[in-house]
């Protein structure tokens, strides 16, 4: 029996089509990010657009108008105003290195004044986190300085660390584990600081392509909904074309996984919204100024999972430096972890399920399972995935609707509703 290739796409056509669209997506990897911010500032800005054109009757280019120029206005004033701010904290700060290591030394002293077995174990930590060459350099240092007291070598250290309980310790030997204490501490925060100046560069090189997509992003969304009513059209007109089969095929799911997208999109806006009131009450107790400032970057970070914690947390740090000390600074990073755990293992499930109609812990191991597998991205996407895959592929019925079914009814083509239906 001879092929034939009519046979052959009649027989697996669904499969070809669905292969063909992932390796088109495959093929725009690298501009994932612009196709997705896209879709979300589109998602955002046409309800924003009907309002203004319902409520206030302006036109509808006219209304879109406005809306983008106020997208505009936010997003420069977050780069007017919250960059310079960013920039001048970490300028005191480096500018105040010395009196940082300064203040982790009197910490450090104060805490082992107050529990004196926390002494080695402090030194024991921070000793694992330095590499060997740094570790060479303060041993040979110590070495030293044992010199100069009742023990040149370390066997006798070990005998007088033995031999007196932590409450009475010798004098020599406080002063020997005060020196250690300080060597390391230096050697942390330089080595610290050695990882910040060289990763500044790479964040400086992200910080501008997020600029230039962020911007893309606002023409490219801006253009496609100024030409909606023609672009709609354009694709309605696939039905009559050579790409008939592969617009009946994907339209439908394409719609529904955008929907199911920007449902996830609304549940973020909540958890951000959440998440800023409680960091705002945190900073308030804490006395931290330029709260308002502060509050700004956590919302707009709040959409970034997992990496938006990191960057909505260094200015607050900055900021506690500055103004009161290293107590303060630990006081913002315990505040900023008992915010996270519970956006992470609280907010996230329950909104999420709400939104998206799932089970707050099937939520929390689709989250903790996309993180692992896939980073950043499968934070963003991994729940409206894995909900389309349980409602569309295993067929769970698990939302209303009604709402999506007047979506897809406005963009099927007409006098084919029968096959349409067939397909969904």
């Amino acid at each position: 029996m001879s092929f034939s290739f009519d046979n052959f796409y009649e027989t697996n056509r669904r499969i070809l089509i669905w292969l063909i669209l992932i390796g088109l997506l495959w093929q725009l990897r690298d501009f994932f990010g612009l196709i997705f911010i896209t879709f979300v500032l589109t998602f955002i800005a046409t309800p924003l657009v009907h309002f203004g054109r319902n409520k206030f009757k302006l036109p509808h280019r006219l209304s879109l108008v406005l809306v983008y120029v106020f997208f505009l206005l936010v997003l420069g004033s977050f780069f007017r105003y919250v960059t310079p701010s960013v920039i001048g904290e970490a300028t005191r700060f480096i500018g105040n290195f010395n009196e940082v290591q300064t203040k982790l030394i009197e910490l450090e002293r104060d805490i082992v004044s107050k529990y004196p077995g926390m002494e080695r174990p402090l030194h024991g930590y921070v000793r694992s986190t330095l590499d060997e060459n740094s570790l060479r350099t303060i041993d040979k240092v110590l070495s030293h300085y044992r010199q100069t007291l009742d023990f040149p070598d370390a066997d006798q250290l070990l005998d007088k660390e033995h031999n007196h309980s932590p409450e009475d310790t010798p004098e020599e030997l406080k002063k020997y584990y005060d020196k250690e204490a300080e060597l390391l501490i230096n050697f942390l925060l330089t080595k610290q600081m050695d990882k910040v100046r060289e990763e500044l560069p790479k964040f400086i090189k992200h910080l501008y392509q997020a600029i230039g997509t962020m911007s893309l992003a606002l023409l490219f969304s801006f253009l496609i909904l100024f030409d909606s009513v023609r672009l709609s059209g354009l694709m309605k007109s696939l039905h009559d074309s050579r790409l008939k089969d592969f617009y009946l095929e994907t339209t439908q799911p394409v719609i529904r996984f955008a929907f199911v997208v920007g449902r996830a999109i609304q549940a973020q806006a909540m958890i951000a919204c959440v998440n800023t009131i409680l960091t705002l009450i945190g900073l308030m107790i804490l006395g931290i100024p330029s709260v308002a400032l502060l509050s700004l970057i956590v919302f707009v970070c709040s959409f970034i999972p997992v990496l938006g914690v990191i960057i909505s947390t260094s200015p607050m740090v900055l900021v506690a430096l500055n103004t009161g000390g290293l107590t303060l600074a630990i006081g913002v990073v315990v505040m900023i972890t008992i915010i996270h755990i519970i956006e992470a293992y609280g907010l996230n499930p329950l909104i999420y399920g709400k939104h998206l109609k799932l089970n707050p812990v099937l939520v929390l191991i689709i989250l903790l399972v996309a993180y692992h597998s896939f980073g950043l991205w499968g934070m963003i996407l991994g729940v409206p995935v894995a909900y389309y895959f349980i409602h569309e592929v295993f067929g769970v019925p698990l939302w209303d609707k009604q709402p999506l079914q007047s979506t897809i009814a406005s963009l099927k083509p007409p006098n084919d509703t029968n096959q349409s239906d067939q397909i969904s």
